[in-house]
């Protein structure tokens, strides 16, 4: 999708000196448009230009062309906009952040139609873009984090889901969970459009979205704040949201860190200072545990120890050549806090909350490198013993497994 990240200057690859600015912008009633001068030369060799002013759809910026005459050099400033006039349209289509197809129609005697290549030459300062939802958040936002459930929606359909979703600054996630289903094909509906297909295996599936994309999700390119969320099946709707839809202003604590301090020894697991036995650090990301492009995870239930006799939860750990991350979620228990322990060691402690629905679930996460809305995962969770505390009372294990 064009975010504000494509914002800056695009040369004509195939053309001599000549090119696009190109701008996108938030309007009063906080819908984006795009602005850009074409910047080229005209029949009598000497510079001109011309302005487009379009909608953003998809991959694509969609423009009115105009021109501006009888115009001359620190002319004074004139009511009204007589000298501009339309002219045609014109069209970029992106296959990237760094380059793009150019169309124009014009019924200009000069200009007429035709069309070029465009490849990036600027971008502004301190920015990334990925193409992705997160490109067109504010600088201020925080972090938070916002889940829902998901019910049956057809009369014989069992089973039971939920989503959840998180932002904080430059970076989105969005992920939908589903048990009790047929097993098969279905179908993920945000807001009435189809965002894909996953699969339901021994009763369970699930769909993940992050922005910018990351190994072992999908792109996230559209914003499920405040939109029915929906699971299909070739007979139609299965699972609904219904009334509840995600808030599209809840932000909360954010902490410091970011992708370029992790410690991750992929043999030994954390990097030098973690404690004892924990390795030398990598330096250079996990390259050298994953393939650039794969990942691996490991995920398993935890077990009810019967102090709470409906307590549900399960553990994961993911690493990809980005990050490594560990979490631990818990439901169907009293809200109030909870205590992690892994090896005997207590890493850390969360609240557990009540949620539209009236479930109650609750959630700890860790990752190295550090970033917004996670603790730093400075411990190794493979082959230790995992436990969930309620005040002196274990209600929760495992053994995590090492693969």
């Amino acid at each position: 999708m064009v975010t504000r990240h494509f914002t800056g200057s695009w040369a004509q690859v195939e053309q001599e000196s000549q090119g696009l600015n190109l701008e996108v912008i938030e309007q009063i009633d906080g819908s984006r448009r795009s602005v850009a001068y074409w910047y080229t030369y005209g029949a009598d060799r000497k510079t001109a230009w011309y302005l487009g002013i379009g909608d953003l759809v998809d991959d694509q910026i969609i423009y009115e062309l105009y021109d501006s005459v009888d115009v001359g050099f620190m002319q004074g400033d004139e009511p009204g906009n007589d000298s501009v006039q339309s002219v045609g349209t014109m069209t970029i289509v992106f296959d990237s952040c760094d380059s793009g197809a150019v169309t124009f129609d014009t019924g200009h005697e000069e200009v007429g139609s035709g069309s070029f290549n465009i490849a990036r030459v600027s971008e502004i300062m301190n920015t990334h873009c990925s193409g992705s939802i997160a490109d067109d958040m504010h600088a201020d936002a925080m972090f938070g984090e916002q889940r829902m459930g998901l019910m049956p929606a057809r009369e014989g359909m069992f089973g039971e889901g939920h989503a959840r979703y998180e932002d904080y600054p430059g970076h989105m996630e969005f992920e939908i969970d589903v048990e009790g289903l047929p097993d098969g094909d279905y179908h993920l509906y945000v807001g009435g459009q189809d965002h894909g297909v996953f699969s339901v295996s021994n009763g369970h599936g699930s769909m993940e979205f992050t922005s910018p994309g990351e190994t072992g999700s999908m792109m996230m390119t559209f914003d499920p704040r405040g939109m029915l969320i929906e699971i299909h099946d070739d007979q139609g709707v299965v699972m609904s949201s219904f009334e509840n839809s995600f808030a599209g202003d809840q932000h909360g604590h954010h902490g410091d860190g970011g992708d370029d301090d992790h410690h991750y020894d992929c043999e030994t697991g954390m990097g030098p200072g973690m404690g004892p036995g924990m390795g030398h650090g990598m330096g250079s990301g996990m390259m050298n545990c994953v393939d650039d492009g794969d990942f691996v995870e490991i995920e398993i239930d935890l077990e009810n120890t019967g102090v709470l006799i409906d307590a549900e939860g399960k553990a994961e750990w993911k690493m990809n050549s980005d990050r490594v991350e560990f979490s631990v979620e818990i439901e169907d228990i009293p809200v109030g806090s909870y205590t992690l322990n892994v090896g005997g060691v207590e890493e850390g402690t969360f609240e557990a909350f009540e949620m539209h629905d009236g479930d109650v679930y609750g959630h700890i996460r860790f990752r190295d490198p550090e970033s917004y809305g996670r603790e730093h995962l400075d411990f190794e969770p493979r082959g230790q013993k995992i436990e969930v505390f309620q005040g002196d009372n274990v209600i929760l294990e495992v053994n995590f497994p090492t693969e």
